[in-house]
């Protein structure tokens, strides 16, 4: 029996977004986060299997006849750089726990991949390196967000990592025994060679999805890739481009019993991506355009059609308040529609003080987004909600979620989701919860980039991803970066990035 540590430390980081990640936004949780877990805390995910990584690790750890040792589990909403005090108050934790619960036989990180701290610095190479000074020579593994941008020396830091295989993230668990289970090999001494490979250009999010291609084909190529070479592991992580990293963009991983196994997979890999390359391009309507295609399509099918704001999802560091498209849905006078999830605690407050049933004149949304303002309207006041509930999608399944105080405020045909903590629209249960059955919606506007897949895909008729400002570019080639590597395409044959003199 091998003692193995395990800690949880989670962001992604969107450098373009107006708000930064505070140490609160990891204590306090919000939505399908849990809130900083310390020590024994952390199994409460034993035995169960809900789609963290952690839980996925423990379980499978301790079928293998392991002891794990949790140290600290925290992850916030995806926003601006994780403060230096946030850093390290977390960290703080984790290197206390590895210092005074040792000697351990192997270290498990639950990381995302696409971290940024203050100053530009890359969270997941710094989490790996204090942890590599204080563990010294045994195994890590580390779980990682198919959207890290993963750099060369959290690489060579960490003995083996292993992306997420779906996007939406629906094996974060799987992803999880993966890491065990390549601990184990690594406990029985067997020797693991690997190899890493940048790939030259950067990745729309809309074009990510594991639902569509060309990343479906993509994704199934590199699974038979290891399972006909007989691998440890092979991934293939499409990267998160709003952070202006060098390393920001794609990566491949591969791990072998060979050198040259782990380098003939990772070139096999590179070349198949390189050849869809063209695929990687930006396809989005303004929000008249995809507002006047929804309702024409509305009156011809029998499910909803899906508009997804792309641009303000808060699972890549969106605000989740722009009006762009409730603005469009207003003037063209919808049919029956729901939005969301709307962040704006003071609406929310608002209509809890005036109370179901009630007319409330309010500034909906555009408050934190630079240049844009608030949707004036009259909303009545259809349902409140507010406390805990459960999420029944498939990425969240079973997890509680608390979006703080909730209502359900209609304008003419159309019933928006008001939350007063930040999430993406990523499970039907967030409009469930204050009386909205999203199947019987004429139209479903969903602030998400692709998450939202997996519970309202099912149910649509038709998904048209728009084109409403938001806290980041879909097209890198209109983000004002200035520290992506040269030379890197701005997208699928796009254009070179060329630092400014």
């Amino acid at each position: 029996m091998a003692r193995i540590a395990l800690a949880g430390f989670l962001h992604e980081t969107n450098t373009f977004a107006p708000l930064p990640t505070r140490l609160e936004d990891f204590t306090h949780g919000g939505g399908a986060y849990a809130c900083l877990l310390v020590g024994e805390e952390i199994f409460r995910y034993r035995g169960q299997h809900i789609n963290r990584g952690a839980a996925g690790f423990i379980n499978r750890a301790e079928a293998l006849g392991h002891e794990v040792v949790p140290l600290a589990f925290a992850a916030a909403e995806p926003a601006n750089q994780v403060t230096w005090d946030a850093f390290e108050t977390i960290m703080g934790i984790i290197a206390d726990g590895l210092k005074g619960k040792g000697p351990f036989d192997g270290l498990y990180l639950d990381l995302h991949g696409a971290m940024v701290v203050e100053n530009f610095i890359d969270g997941e190479t710094e989490i790996l390196r204090v942890c590599r000074e204080l563990v010294g020579d045994i195994p890590i593994t580390v779980s990682l967000d198919l959207h890290g941008n993963i750099s060369r020396e959290s690489f060579d830091l960490a003995s083996v990592m292993t992306g997420y295989r779906t996007y939406p993230h629906t094996d974060v668990y799987q992803t999880g025994e993966r890491c065990a289970e390549a601990m184990q090999l690594m406990l029985e001494g067997r020797q693991v060679f690997k190899a890493f490979r940048q790939i030259p250009f950067l990745m729309p999010l809309t074009t990510q999805s594991t639902h569509t291609e060309p990343v479906r084909s993509l994704m199934e190529f590199t699974e038979q890739t290891k399972k006909k070479t007989g691998m440890i592991s092979a991934s293939f992580l499409p990267g998160f481009a709003p952070a202006d990293l060098p390393h920001t963009g794609p990566t491949v991983l591969t791990y072998a019993y060979t050198q040259k196994a782990a380098d003939s997979a990772a070139d096999g890999i590179y070349d198949a991506i390189l050849s869809r390359e063209a695929e990687f391009d930006v396809h989005l309507l303004t929000p008249e355009l995809a507002v006047e295609k929804a309702i024409e399509w509305a009156r011809k099918s029998s499910k909803p059609i899906v508009l997804a704001d792309v641009q303000d999802n808060a699972g890549a560091g969106g605000t989740s308040d722009t009006p762009w498209i409730l603005e469009a849905l207003i003037r063209q006078n919808a049919p029956r529609t729901a939005l969301g999830v709307v962040f704006d605690a003071e609406a929310a407050n608002a209509a809890h003080a005036a109370g179901e049933g009630s007319q409330v004149t309010l500034g909906l949304g555009g408050k934190l987004t630079p240049g844009q303002t608030p949707f004036i309207g009259t909303f009545t006041v259809k349902r409140l909600f507010e406390g805990e509930f459960l999420a029944a999608g498939p990425m969240f399944n079973g997890m509680p979620a608390d979006l703080g105080k909730m209502a359900n405020l209609q304008i003419g045909n159309v019933e928006v989701v008001v939350a007063s903590s930040r999430t993406q629209a990523n499970d039907q249960s967030y409009f469930k919860v204050l009386g909205i059955e999203p199947t019987e919606m004429q139209i479903l506007v969903l602030k998400s980039s692709n998450h939202y897949r997996a519970d309202f895909e099912p149910i649509a008729g038709e998904i048209i991803p728009v084109d409403a400002p938001g806290a980041f570019f879909e097209d890198a080639r209109k983000t004002p970066y200035k520290n992506l590597r040269e030379g890197i395409r701005l997208g699928g044959k796009g254009l070179s990035y060329r630092k400014r003199k």
